[in-house]
């Protein structure tokens, strides 16, 4: 008698019609059914109804916790071709349960989104939320496993993708190697990107000056490529790194972790805590009212709460005598038009 909690006939077709018999894995997204010509069915399948925790003992990812019946339901499975559907299970510290159930959610999605769009019809995938530890060596694959993971080239465009991989991989590279950390952080999370690892402080700024160094060509072709699109931020908080990416073409600005929404509250010096150990503190301006008085009063406390940064100003007036007022009182400053 079999051991396996395998899934029904029935299950195994809602699996494959809820990603239109496609590959879940966002990398991949490859069709896996169409038709044969000597089969008698008339069909040839490639595609795989997957365990997420396996179906039996001894299994991938097998949860002891769950019944027969919730290891064999449609809750515990995930449509790929056959080539994923073997990567998944013999690579399963790479591929934890979270990170399946998210490959499943979003292609779901993207189904979903394709349902009665012509064929090439643009529909952006999201990033996928994930996090993996990046041991003391050399972070190269680990650093391409993951963007592959989170389904960062399906997101971004290819120029995006290529500056965001080459920053990502030259801050690692940079934090296990001069920075001497042990270990580090990659975490995907509602559209940004972190990168995260115990040391002294070092953002930006640093690499800016150090010239001729990789890091340093690597944000400069990362703010070249990425402008308006992509946003770094970087924060040195209880000995912790912490470098972050923000796709802005997601609509994220008010979950940007350096930033502060110009409520009345912080034009008048609340809400400062939040963007501590910020090096760029972002600051959007949602009011069309946002004149000489309040740029002179939050600049006030923008130098007594929050010195020595740098104060970008998004949505900020064009007026030139605006502009020439806030910058005399932050030296360090810049504008971000809408």
């Amino acid at each position: 008698m079999s051991q396996r909690d395998d899934f029904s006939v029935r299950t195994l077709e809602e699996l494959a019609k809820r990603v239109s018999f496609r590959c879940s894995a966002p990398s991949c997204n490859t069709v896996t059914i169409g038709p044969s010509n000597s089969r008698k069915s008339g069909v040839t399948n490639i595609g795989v109804g997957a365990h997420i925790t396996a179906a039996a003992k001894g299994g991938p990812r097998y949860d002891e916790n769950l019944s027969p019946e919730q290891r064999a339901a449609y809750d515990n499975g995930i449509w790929l071709c056959g080539n994923h559907a073997k990567l998944i299970d013999d690579n399963e510290d790479r591929y934890p349960e979270k990170l399946l159930q998210s490959w499943k959610k979003n292609a779901e999605r993207n189904a979903r989104i394709r349902v009665g769009r012509p064929a090439g019809a643009h529909a952006p995938s999201l990033l996928i939320d994930h996090a993996v530890i990046v041991p003391k060596g050399d972070p190269r694959q680990y650093v391409l496993d993951f963007f592959e993971d989170i389904g960062a080239i399906q997101a971004w465009s290819q120029e995006v993708h290529e500056s965001t991989l080459f920053l990502v991989y030259e801050i690692a590279l940079n934090a296990l190697t001069h920075g001497g950390s042990e270990n580090l952080s990659l975490k995907t999370k509602k559209g940004c990107l972190y990168v995260t690892y115990t040391g002294q402080d070092f953002g930006p700024l640093d690499l800016d000056v150090a010239e001729g160094q990789g890091g340093a060509a690597a944000l400069k072709s990362f703010r070249r490529q990425c402008n308006g699109v992509m946003e770094l931020a970087y924060r040195h908080r209880e000995g912790s790194n912490e470098w972050i990416l923000i796709d802005l073409t997601r609509s994220l600005n008010h979950r940007h972790p350096c930033g502060l929404q110009l409520t009345r509250s912080v034009i008048d010096g609340g809400d400062f805590n939040r963007v501590q150990g910020c090096t760029e503190v972002h600051l959007y301006i949602r009011s069309q009212m946002f004149s000489f008085s309040d740029a002179g009063r939050l600049a006030r406390q923008l130098v007594a709460r929050l010195p020595d940064r740098c104060y970008v100003f998004h949505n900020a007036s064009s007026d030139p005598g605006l502009r020439e007022y806030i910058s005399d009182m932050l030296p360090r400053v810049r504008f971000v038009p809408a």
